[in-house]
């Protein structure tokens, strides 16, 4: 991964709502185009987390699944 990562959640272990308040207190203060990473290791977890990131308008830039974990690089939208 070659973005530079503004900030870095690890949501694993955490019911798919904690997950998605975790990431939006992150991303929430963030400039436009900075980039969040989230660390899961649930498969409904990192679903709704797509789900939340397509509906604020977010880009998921990136998926990579190792070892029973999930990373999401999320950009920041414009809106």
């Amino acid at each position: 991964m070659t973005t530079t990562v503004a900030a870095t959640v690890d949501v694993r272990e955490m019911l798919c709502a904690q997950a998605i308040m975790v990431a939006w207190k992150a991303i929430r203060p963030m400039p436009a185009g900075s980039v969040l990473e989230i660390v899961c290791n649930a498969e409904d977890v990192k679903e709704d987390l797509l789900i939340w990131a397509k509906e604020l308008g977010h880009v998921v830039s990136a998926i990579d699944a190792r070892a029973g974990d999930t990373w999401l690089w999320v950009q920041k939208s414009h809106r």
